[in-house]
């Protein structure tokens, strides 16, 4: 029986969810111990890899693989891929691009409107018994007609950019390649330099990949070219942000309020200096995962891999990255 390797640790709902998808024909494995010397112990055992993002798929491992057919990405991001080394040795590697970013462009807009609305400082004030209608309310704001800036322009994005539609904004991009003007014209976008983006937009929503281009492309100066008040939402990569930058923005103001769903360092430590403030709200890298999206990760996975064992390449041809 041919085993697939996941390097990511599920237990509960979504270990059943996992179990359930699993072709006929397959055994699945874990790595006891969500260490890269784990992973390496474990993996010349491996017929297939479902990667997650905790654990980095380097040269050492894939030396180590000796095994291996196929790498299969569960989710999107690439930055735990030696992209390198994978095509130096000829390891097809699959990804299904898109197949969350419904669920993380909710909750980029999720943050977006629960920055504006300072949802968490207000439901933690009317917990405490502080009823302060105006004054409360005036330190909040709408979201129509807001001029957005999205740095990246992929599927997340544009996603984001759909839902964005009914709040009539003006919407400035960045990104390596520009989409055509019929697309600018019917969704109110214009291409804009990252200066010019920085400089005019209210909310600036990360939607890119981490690059070396990309890494803390947030960053004191960067806040520095922003409007005072802005706000800031990370959906994208904890590395493109520097959080010493980011807490600095916050606490002077700069910033009025930011929402970050990615960290550099994951689990996040103890004494993060973000956790700290009020005007910041942190979820734990969990926008693309609800309960349709991982069924339908989960789901597009394994099936990548059945197919990909069962020699039916014509089939899975559009989700091939290497």
């Amino acid at each position: 029986m041919k085993r697939i390797l996941l390097t990511n640790k599920y237990e509960g709902i979504p270990l059943e969810i996992v179990k359930s998808e699993v072709p006929n024909g397959f055994q699945i494995v874990f790595v006891d111990d969500l260490t890269q010397d784990a992973l390496e112990t474990i993996v010349p055992h491996a017929d297939y890899i479902l990667a997650g993002g905790r654990l980095r798929i380097t040269k050492t491992v894939l030396e180590k693989a000796s095994k291996l057919h196929m790498i299969q990405r569960s989710g999107v991001g690439l930055d735990s891929l030696d992209l390198d080394a994978i095509k130096e040795m000829g390891i097809p590697l699959y990804v299904n691009q898109g197949v969350n970013s419904q669920s993380v462009a909710e909750h980029s807009l999720l943050l977006i409107l629960a920055s504006l609305r300072r949802l968490t400082e207000i439901d933690s004030n009317t917990k405490l018994g502080i009823w302060n209608k105006q004054g409360q309310g005036i330190k909040t704001a709408e979201l129509a007609e807001k001029t957005v800036g999205i740095i990246g322009m992929g599927n997340t994005a544009k996603t984001l950019v759909s839902l964005l539609r009914p709040f009539s904004v003006r919407i400035l991009y960045y990104d390596v390649s520009r989409q055509n003007e019929k697309y600018e014209h019917d969704n109110n976008m214009q291409y804009a330099s990252l200066d010019e983006l920085f400089k005019c937009s209210d909310i600036i929503s990360l939607n890119c990949a981490l690059t070396d281009s990309t890494r803390h492309i947030i960053n004191a100066v960067s806040i520095n070219k922003m409007k005072t008040g802005v706000v800031l939402v990370n959906t994208a990569r904890g590395g493109v942000v520097d959080a010493n930058a980011l807490y600095d923005g916050l606490a002077s103001g700069k910033i009025s309020f930011a929402g970050i769903d990615v960290h550099e360092t994951e689990p996040i430590p103890n004494e993060y200096a973000l956790s700290k403030l009020n005007n910041v709200i942190l979820t734990p890298h969990i926008a693309g995962v609800t309960s349709d999206s991982f069924r339908k990760m989960m789901h597009s996975a394994f099936r990548n891999i059945d197919l990909f064992d069962k020699g039916m390449l014509e089939e899975i041809k559009q989700y091939r990255f290497i």
